[in-house]
């Protein structure tokens, strides 16, 4: 496992490569309040753009803020990671940062501070990153609506940073979070070529344990044949321990669905807030359930 160093925190040197990318990603569950979303900055220095996310569900709604603006990446580090509407900012490298979104129908101010150290992700398939790391966290927000309605909410969530080059038109990929009170889980698996790679750790406030085996079944929704809804997980970790989680979306709105075409096909990431009940541990968490399926042109 690679020592995640403070500068990590920050912008790395990119390489020569058009795809080379660095992000940052944040999510967050609220049962008590029904308040869940997550939101991500990507930086394509080599290709001048950047990529703002932003969602949020409550009460049976969603906000969505999606924009990829044009233009060399700031070189000043906070200016890169703000279009003005949507912006991070680092309070202290590893331990708390800040989310600011300033949309049309809503203002969110987010504090997410780390509860369990951050760890590093290991290789996974290499198709995806150089770099990457994970960290369990709270997350404390306010939200105000144009109405004068004010929400709140305190939950758990996980964040990643990564860099390097990404290749999005793999044959498929799994993501989890799973939160609870004592450890959070943090997994990948990667479909490339028929081989499947597994990442990830099962974290606590002692460090965390590589995980080295994922098997997974997908759950789809009765009448939306093509949208997964719901996995059956087993998590092994290389200290010999093993967690099942059965995980289902929390509401039918609770979710967003991202498609992009290229050359060769189509790509479609589903990204959704989750609740997971785990065997083992006899314990419902929360967080998150993910799957890219690339979809090749007929020949």
């Amino acid at each position: 496992m690679v020592e995640l160093r403070d500068t990590d925190e920050y912008a790395h040197e990119p390489n020569e490569l058009l795809e080379w990318r660095e992000s940052y990603y944040f999510n967050w569950v609220d049962l008590d309040t029904g308040i869940s979303g997550f939101s991500t900055i990507g930086l394509l220095p080599n290709v001048s753009k950047r990529e703002f996310v932003f969602a949020l569900f409550y009460d049976g709604k969603r906000e969505a803020y999606f924009v990829e603006p044009k233009g060399p990446t700031p070189e000043n580090f906070y200016e890169s990671l703000s279009d003005g509407f949507l912006s991070f900012e680092v309070i202290e490298p590893f331990k708390e940062w800040a989310l600011r979104y300033n949309g049309t129908n809503l203002k969110a101010n987010i504090r997410w501070t780390g509860r369990f150290p951050a760890y590093d992700f290991g290789h996974g398939s290499g198709t995806s990153w150089t770099g990457h790391f994970e960290q369990s966290g709270i997350a404390k927000g306010k939200i105000e609506f144009t109405s004068g309605e004010i929400l709140e909410f305190n939950g758990y969530g996980e964040r990643d940073k990564s860099w390097g080059t990404r290749n999005w038109h793999i044959d498929s990929w799994f993501a989890l979070h799973a939160q609870f009170d004592e450890l959070s889980i943090g997994l990948r698996l990667d479909s490339v070529d028929g081989q499947f790679h597994p990442s990830g750790g099962i974290s606590t406030v002692e460090g965390h344990i590589p995980i080295i085996k994922v098997e997974l079944d997908t759950i789809y929704h009765e009448k939306q044949h093509n949208l997964p809804v719901g996995a059956l997980t087993k998590v092994y970790g290389k200290d010999g321990s093993c967690y099942t989680l059965q995980s289902s979306i929390i509401s039918p709105t609770s979710f967003i669905r991202f498609a992009r075409e290229f050359d060769e096909g189509t790509t479609e990431l589903f990204e959704e807030m989750a609740i997971h009940q785990c065997d083992e541990l006899g314990a419902r968490g929360t967080g998150l359930i993910e799957w890219l399926f690339t979809h090749l042109k007929e020949k």
